[in-house]
């Protein structure tokens, strides 16, 4: 009765394919054996089934007018489950044959040229091969004489795997380049020593251990990855020992794919229909490129960077706001090596798929020497900088999306890395072959003469109303219009120079001294008895200081609210002053490549990147540089003294300003 039952459930299976014309095997076909689309055309290309009448080999197409591939299918689902010559399609008439040799797929192009399209490559040469069998499972082997197995199609598999197929360790799954494109994609599932991960262009976003859903249950090297009618699997060497296990419900018939849109999924198929269990990265922004290159990625959503404008998703993609910018191409073009480089900042809301998965290019470093090392590397093409850490992540071709994140914990800083560049200049520099040089030295030269005539009214103007005020001081002139005061009542009493003069009889009867000048003895007309101070030690000037070296000494001293203007009044912190005297000092390195890029500063100003350290040894020239004006300003004080009459007691208090002068005493 049983034998009788399970004669009448293969010949349902197969009765489909049985009343059709043409030779369609069943398991096991001997060599030699040839077969293309158009020998079976009426099978719609199959030649082959399983003994289950689950699984058919054919060589088929999968739209009309489209090319043919020789491929294993689920014949319940339709699910593909395999194909051969995925990355070389042929026509209806190409040939799959079957020798001793192994399975090769040939191709003839419309010069009657035949090229091999796919062949089993890696047979042992001394095994000769017996038979092609489709077994139940959807493996197709290739046997010996012995049914020893001498090549499988799990162990090439091509972006599924089904229930009963395992992977060693180094195989790949890779995904289809599109729906109706079935070559590799970029996508792919390795089986690694400790893991199974996904990698887009050898970098990895996503791994089976850091799953939630997964459960480590060992810790022993990974040798296979395996599915069944209860999960997924890592499995040791002995083929029962679990690594790392997904659970999942119980299933006749389980597929594992791989997407091309970069998702893995894991799917059953009950009562004619798939139901999916599993897929990851559930998050559409851990996709590499799910924006495209630099494009960003907020809750599914694609938008450019900051500082990047376009649309992501079309050709063009996201380019640099900025005109003046422009993305470098790489090691490509080398002429792009002798260009400037400016880093444009992808805002604090950001970070790189594969700076989870990859250490980072250094550690322990700042922010301007990890752009330095990116500068210097031409396949560098943008960093990711970790404050808390101070590590430095290099960004290299291909570029993915940048992921956005409304995360305010986010560590890493990321800056894309542009090519200033000029058309114009470039233009002119083609079609005249003008020095570069040239083009340099032409501007600097007319800023630099613009500067120094600026510098010069400048000076005359100084020089002019220092004379002025001079003269004024000698004649006592009060008859200029600039210090006629109308008289107010109430309001102290104004006398002019000559008034003084008449009172004091010439300033003749010394009374005191101090408080920046001499007090003399008067009378008014009133025959009021008056003290008359004339000042002489006036100072509008402040007191000459080379700054930058001062700030420099209190930087060292940690004494930074000193430098604060006294106006300010407590209105600004230590902090901010030590971060302003910091970002300066670091503006001022003797060595240009040290000093920060505009950008740098305006980060570390905002507070979006940490503020570099000046370097000590690059700014030990400012104290030379304050020396020599320490010496030229007690020159030019000296003379401006003997000039005046002023004694050498009164050095520091000829220096002080008109504030410190009228300041409380």
């Amino acid at each position: 009765m049983g034998s009788s039952s399970l004669f009448l459930f293969f010949s349902s299976a197969l009765l489909p394919y049985l009343c059709l014309s043409g030779p369609i095997t069943i398991q096991t076909i001997k060599q030699p054996f040839t077969a293309s689309h158009f020998q079976y055309i009426d099978q719609s290309g199959v030649f082959l089934i399983s003994s289950n009448g689950n699984f058919t080999a054919s060589i088929s197409n999968f739209e009309e007018n489209s090319p043919y591939y020789f491929c294993i299918t689920h014949v319940l689902s339709h699910a593909i489950i395999w194909i051969a010559n995925r990355n070389h399609p042929i026509s209806d008439s190409d040939k799959l044959y079957l020798t001793s040799n192994g399975l090769s797929i040939n191709t003839t192009d419309n010069s009657s040229n035949t090229s091999v399209a796919w062949s089993t490559q890696g047979l042992n040469s001394s095994s000769q091969v017996s038979a092609m069998r489709l077994q139940d499972s959807g493996n197709l082997v290739l046997l010996d004489r012995n049914n020893v197995s001498l090549w499988g199609s799990f162990d090439h598999p091509t972006d599924t795997i089904v229930m009963g197929q395992s992977l060693a360790v180094g195989t790949s799954v890779d995904c289809y380049t599109a729906d109706n494109d079935r070559s590799d994609g970029d996508y792919r599932l390795v089986v690694t020593a400790g893991d199974a991960v996904l990698q887009w262009n050898r970098m990895s976003y996503w791994k089976l251990s850091a799953e939630p859903k997964g459960s480590q249950d060992s810790m022993v090297p990974v040798s296979f990855l395996a599915l069944n009618d209860t999960g997924l699997f890592l499995l040791g060497s002995d083929r029962s020992t679990v690594v790392i296990k997904l659970t999942l419900g119980p299933a006749n018939f389980r597929v594992a794919k791989l997407g091309f849109d970069g998702k893995f999924r894991v799917s059953k198929f009950v009562d004619k229909n798939w139901v999916q269990e599993f897929v990851s990265p559930d998050d559409e922004c851990k996709i590499p490129l799910i924006c495209n290159k630099i494009g960003l990625c907020t809750s599914g959503r694609c938008s450019c960077p900051p500082n990047f404008h376009g649309d992501p998703l079309s050709k063009s993609g996201c380019t640099p706001t900025d005109a003046s910018l422009a993305l470098p191409s790489g090691c490509i073009d080398r002429k792009e090596s002798n260009s400037s480089v400016f880093y444009v900042n992808l805002g604090s809301e950001s970070d790189y798929f594969a700076n989870e998965f990859m250490a980072p290019a250094k550690r322990d470093i700042s922010l301007l020497a990890c752009q330095d090392l990116c500068t210097r590397n031409c396949s560098c093409l943008g960093i990711f900088y970790g404050n808390s850490s101070a590590s430095c992540y290099l960004l290299e071709n291909p570029l993915g999306s940048i992921m956005g994140s409304s995360i305010s914990d986010r560590k890493r800083l990321g800056y894309m890395k542009t090519i200033v560049v000029s058309s114009r200049a470039n233009k002119l520099n083609e079609a005249k072959g003008f020095p570069i040089v040239g083009l340099i030295l032409l501007p600097s030269s007319g800023v630099l003469l613009i500067i120094i005539v600026v510098l010069g009214f400048i000076f005359w103007r100084r020089n002019r109303l220092y004379r002025t005020a001079k003269s004024k001081l000698g004649r006592g002139d009060s008859s200029s219009s600039e210090l006629e005061i109308i008289s107010v009542p109430g309001l102290p009493v104004r006398f002019n120079y000559e008034d003084l003069v008449s009172a004091t009889e010439s300033f003749s009867t010394q009374i005191g001294s101090g408080g920046f000048g001499t007090v003399y003895r008067g009378t008014l007309p009133d025959k009021s008895v008056v003290a008359v101070k004339k000042i002489t030690n006036v100072g509008w000037e402040p007191r000459p200081a080379y700054f930058p070296l001062h700030a420099l000494e209190m930087h060292e001293k940690k004494r930074y609210s000193e430098l604060a203007d006294s106006r300010l009044e407590r209105r600004v912190t230590n902090e901010e002053v030590e971060k302003l005297v910091k970002v300066a000092l670091c503006c001022l390195h003797e060595d240009p490549m040290l000093r920060p890029a505009m950008v740098s500063v305006v980060s570390m100003l905002e507070g979006a990147s940490p503020v570099t350290e000046p370097r000590q040894e690059s700014l030990n020239f400012l104290r030379f540089y304050g020396r020599r004006f320490s010496e030229a300003s007690r020159i030019e004080g000296s003379n401006e003294r003997n000039e005046f009459g002023f004694s050498s007691s009164d050095k520091l208090m000829s220096c002080m300003s008109a504030q410190q002068l009228s300041g409380p005493r």
